[in-house]
């Protein structure tokens, strides 16, 4: 089932195994539901009770790896495993490399046991993994860091969590008789938010069902936003060339919003090529209205936002019924500012306010330190960040001595104190930056003076975190030295004002999230729904969001992002958008938005069900009457297979991108282009003499 936003999906598939063991009289033994979150499951569960009591019990429903947990309990000896098997959490498996990198001599500072698991994981989940390959990166001794990791949990009777999906699709492959034994027990398979599965998930329900079984997933491809965390899109866009005899049902009745937000969201999505195509509609006449807003800045954004959360507050709405979304986690700092000062509670979600972030209370700790030298807790983080080789010990004396004698931590360390004999050189660097920073005048000069005598982007790049986490941090980095560049505008505003600042901000984001505005990204808003929504920073380069060369990772996916971002909105959608913005104190004045421009605001339109391009619903394979529909429904020409270098269907090489399947190609001679499916890289557009036939 296609089943886009708001159309119902738990409910349906909750329905389904109701109706299959009430009406079909299917034991319910013989049903699998497969979720991706416990909470998920829970609900389903919750629901089937209601529906039909107790006969609920009998149905295996789980998330995918609680689903394979017992499995393996049953099956333990085929993978080679004891049954006495453990699950080794997070923790534990770093610890595990923390060993082991240390084993080997290696620079643990240097090379993070996080990355190391990062990688692992990641692998894990890949059928290169199932077929007992090594793995195969570039990263610092990954290999032998992998197989003694393996051994490893191996010695000590372990399974990992990514071992658990992988290790069944193992057995089966392995042993059939094991796995007709389950397909015989899972006759009915159901699967919810099918987009989201990655490549080791899709071989084992491909392997459960078969290509003929009794196999129901629903999904929305239009709602496919973690590509980044291994979820392949194409899973749910070529299941009618994988599965047989498939019958495709298309969830377009939208509960949750009013036609004037549906429309400019149907709008928007057609404009993505690779996807399956289905059209939203309001399944009741729901007032809502969309505005859009272009501002002179980032500031008088969120000043109009807080002013109109108040104004609708006023006129008795809830707090909790409104929510703020954005691209990135540093864009909620404006945000947070003027929610302050309109004493409006929020919560951030999915993340915590921006001047309790780690990255920020670290650089912070500089400044208050330098502000007041006898600021314990202030000396205590800045010493200690990045590390010098001065024990929490030494920093206790440090501390005592200051005290008993009556003087700033900072006269102290200037103090020939035997116990700093052996830290005298690390001391000594550190006074003369909180000297050098007392002789800034401007903020922004104080933060980057720290950041650059630190080397803190530096540090942090070592830390143990993964790659997003890490470009997050820098943002947040970017966004405090664009808000002191602003603070320092202010005339007569000092440090003590700024850091005064800073606390009272940091000190509301209340731990209740009881009827407070929600501050969140797009990616953390899937699954909720508001009935007033701000759809922020719509700007090129920040929605959709490049890299500062302005490269876009993956246009498509950023694009579904907006969708859901759009689709979250039940009755007013507000977008907004700003001429110009600071970056590392920097002013830029971005382009709006291609998404607005996409979205066609204050143009009707005209709901007719099933009428979107459907790219992938061609059962013969022939794409070469692929439509590209543009806002005045213009044709575009592809070649027949006859004139194409390439047949539709067909598969290819590419040096770069590895295999794939042509879709459709156009032009001809030197000038012919041929648009690809590839298995990792996704949909791309090849000059034909790049590719290779396989």
């Amino acid at each position: 089932m296609l089943a886009g936003a708001g159309t119902g999906k738990t409910r349906v598939i909750t329905y389904r195994i109701a109706h299959l063991i009430v009406n079909k009289e299917v034991s319910a033994g013989n049903i699998l539901a497969v979720t991706f979150t416990n909470k998920a499951a829970g609900e389903m569960k919750s629901r089937l009770h209601e529906l039909i009591g107790g006969l609920a019990n009998g149905v295996w429903m789980g998330t995918f790896h609680s689903i394979c947990l017992g499995i393996l309990r049953n099956e333990a000896e085929y993978a080679g495993l004891p049954k006495s098997f453990s699950i080794v959490d997070q923790e534990d498996r770093l610890a595990i490399l923390r060993q082991i990198i240390k084993s080997l001599n290696i620079d643990i500072e240097k090379y993070k046991p996080k990355l190391y698991l990062h990688n692992i994981s990641s692998f894990k989940n890949t059928e290169d993994y199932v077929k007992n390959e090594n793995i195969n990166n570039n990263l610092y001794k990954i290999k032998d860091i992998y197989q003694m990791y393996q051994k490893e949990l191996e010695l000590q009777r372990l399974v990992d969590f990514d071992d658990m999906i992988a290790l069944c699709v193992r057995i089966f492959a392995n042993y059939p008789d094991i796995l007709k034994k389950y397909q015989d027990i899972y006759k009915y398979i159901l699967v919810d938010e099918y987009q989201d599965t990655n490549a080791v998930q899709f071989r084992l329900l491909y392997m459960l069902a078969g290509i003929s079984g009794n196999l129901c997933v629903v999904g929305d491809d239009d709602q496919s936003i973690y590509g980044w965390r291994g979820a392949e899109v194409r899973n749910i866009l070529e299941f009618d060339k994988v599965f047989e005899n498939v019958k495709e049902i298309k969830l377009e009745g939208n509960y949750r919003s009013g036609k004037s937000i549906l429309s400019i969201a149907n709008r928007l999505i057609e404009c993505n090529d690779n996807r399956r195509g289905k059209t939203l509609e309001a399944s009741a006449e729901k007032q809502s209205e969309v505005k859009k807003f272009i501002f002179s800045d980032g500031i008088a954004e969120a000043e109009f936002t807080a002013n109109t959360i108040l104004e609708k507050y006023k006129n008795g709405e809830s707090f909790a019924d409104i929510a703020i979304l954005y691209r990135t986690n540093a864009q909620s700092l404006n945000f947070e500012k003027a929610l302050k000062k309109a004493n409006i509670p929020y919560k951030v979600i999915g993340n915590i306010g921006f001047y309790q972030r780690r990255e920020i209370k670290d650089i912070l700790a500089y400044l208050k330190f330098s502000d007041n030298p006898k600021d314990a807790q202030s000396f205590f983080r800045s010493i200690s960040v990045p590390k010098r080789g001065i024990g929490n010990s030494t920093n206790d004396k440090i501390i005592s001595y200051a005290e008993e004698n009556d003087i700033t931590i900072l006269e102290t360390l200037e103090t020939d104190l035997k116990f700093l004999s052996k830290s005298r050189a690390a001391v000594d660097r550190y006074i003369q930056l909180i000297h050098d920073i007392i002789k800034c005048e401007r903020i922004k000069d104080k933060i980057e003076l720290i950041i650059d005598t630190i080397k803190y982007k530096e540090y942090i790049h070592h830390l143990d975190e993964e790659l997003d986490i890490l470009k997050s941090k820098e943002e947040n980095i970017n966004m405090l030295i664009s808000e002191a560049d602003d603070f320092d505008e202010k005339s007569g505003s000092s440090l003590s004002d700024f850091l005064a600042n800073t606390t009272l901000l940091a000190s509301s984001d209340t731990e209740s999230a009881e009827n407070t505005v929600k501050l969140m990204t797009m990616h953390a808003a899937k699954g909720l729904e508001f009935k007033l929504v701000f759809l922020t920073g719509l700007e090129e380069g920040l929605f959709p969001l490049s890299d500062e060369n302005g490269y876009i990772d993956d246009i498509e996916e950023e694009r579904r992002l907006c969708y859901v971002g759009v689709t979250r909105a039940m009755e007013t959608l507000f977008l907004t958008s700003a001429r110009y913005r600071k970056n590392k104190g920097f002013p830029v004045y971005p382009k709006p938005s291609s998404f607005l421009s996409e979205l066609q605001f204050g143009r009707s339109f005209k709901f007719n069900k099933g009428s979107t391009k459907n790219t992938f619903t061609n059962k013969s394979g022939n794409y070469a009457d692929y439509i590209k529909n543009t806002s005045n429904s213009e044709k575009k020409e592809y070649n027949d297979d006859n004139s194409a270098s390439f047949k539709t269907s067909s598969k290819v090489y590419h040096t770069v991108f590895g295999e794939g399947i042509v879709l459709f190609s156009e032009g001809s001679g030197e000038n012919e282009k041929v648009t690809v499916l590839f298995k990792k890289e996704g949909v791309k557009k090849i000059i034909a003499n790049f590719l290779e036939k396989v």
